[in-house]
């Protein structure tokens, strides 16, 4: 059997948690990353699973590998601080793996918030870091109100363009948790995550008419099209705006715009050299942190019982979709294409495959 043929029916659709991560973190330490750098890595990717982001899963992990493999991400990045002020820093990300440089960075806005209130770091030459979502939280359990912004590379065009020419720069806002909801923002400027056109590319799925262009600049349904072509941003010139804004930000830094940056899925040896940008804000200058929590809670209340009389769809919060998504996921809903590329990578690096998975895919050794 290849590794390119089906799943042989009664394959797992779904592991545990635990497992998973293992599998993910021995792959990445076997591309050369180090132990610490994978656990945070794995952290990211199973974020964005538990929460319903599968576009930025454990579907990018390959990609990770290969970039690790060929150079393009740094494996002994010196990350280094260029400029240090006390509410602003900028960052050398070197290369590294994106989740590694994001959480030194997030954490460093956090300590400066706690001292001056307000703690901004700007990282350049940085690599893809996963889900925004991720380090907003990680502010947002500290206490701050935190927002996450980076670029990518130019997959979306603007309003009557018909090339690529943005990322889908997506923005995060979180705020300091009350009562298990977050609130938290976490959205592309594009109409959809780059991440969902390939995930219906490799199911063989259609995509809504409205989320992408072909080459011609003609609306398409079909993924591989649309991923030849350009995203559509979200709104229009609105969302098309607020990428274009992104990349003003993260340029305060020195970091190359979308339009001059590598792209994920090119050159594997090539550095993508993206910029990330993180905002911690104390909410307890003006008000207690009790205070602010009442009025987050009393607005999340209004959006709760502003349903329409025998809905079925009741109105929620930023954030909410998400959290109950990862109140509801035991274990990992396997995607036979991720499932496939693990286990080629794990074949090819030496890294053991999980027995049922084992059992299932590869079938039984050759006498």
């Amino acid at each position: 059997m290849t590794l390119s043929e089906p799943i042989a029916p009664g394959a797992p659709s779904r592991l545990e948690w635990i497992r998973m991560r293992a599998w993910s973190a021995g792959l990445l330490v076997a591309a050369g990353l180090d132990e610490a750098s994978a656990e945070v890595v794995v952290d990211n990717l199973e974020y964005a699973e538990r929460r319903g982001f599968a576009s930025h899963g454990f579907l990018r992990l390959p990609t990770y590998v290969d970039r690790l493999r060929a150079g393009g991400i740094n494996r002994h990045p010196r990350i280094k601080i260029l400029s240090d002020q006390p509410v602003m820093a900028i960052v050398d990300a070197d290369a590294a793996i994106g989740a590694r440089s994001a959480v030194i960075c997030a954490d460093m806005a956090i300590t400066k918030a706690r001292e001056t209130g307000v703690g901004l770091v700007i990282a350049r030459n940085a690599s893809h870091f996963g889900a925004a979502g991720f380090y907003t939280d990680r502010m947002a359990s500290a206490g701050f109100l935190g927002i996450a912004l980076c670029n990518t590379d130019r997959v979306m065009c603007a309003p009557f363009g018909g090339r690529a020419v943005l990322g889908t720069n997506p923005i995060s806002i979180a705020v300091p948790a009350t009562a298990g909801i977050g609130p938290q923002l976490d959205m592309a400027t594009s109409e959809v995550a780059h991440g969902k056109i390939i995930a219906a590319r490799d199911r063989g799925e259609q995509i809504p008419t409205g989320w992408a262009v072909d080459a011609n600049g003609a609306a398409t349904n079909d993924p591989a099209e649309g991923l030849s072509g350009a995203l559509l941003p979200s709104g229009g010139p609105k969302g098309f705006g607020l990428a274009f804004m992104v990349d003003c930000l993260v340029a305060i830094g020195g970091a190359r715009t979308s339009n001059q940056v590598s792209a994920l899925y090119g050159n594997p040896a090539a550095a993508q050299q993206l910029g990330h940008v993180f905002l911690a804000i104390a909410v307890d200058h003006v008000q207690t942190k009790s205070e602010y929590a009442s009025r987050i809670l009393a607005l999340t209340a209004a959006v709760h019982d502003s349903a329409t009389p025998g809905s079925s769809h009741p109105p929620m919060v930023p954030g909410e979709p998400e959290t109950q998504r990862l109140n509801a996921s035991p274990d990992w809903t396997v995607d036979p294409t991720t499932l496939r590329q693990f286990t080629a990578l794990s074949l090819e690096l030496g890294v053991p495959v999980p027995e049922d998975v084992a059992a299932h895919h590869l079938g039984e050794p050759d006498s």
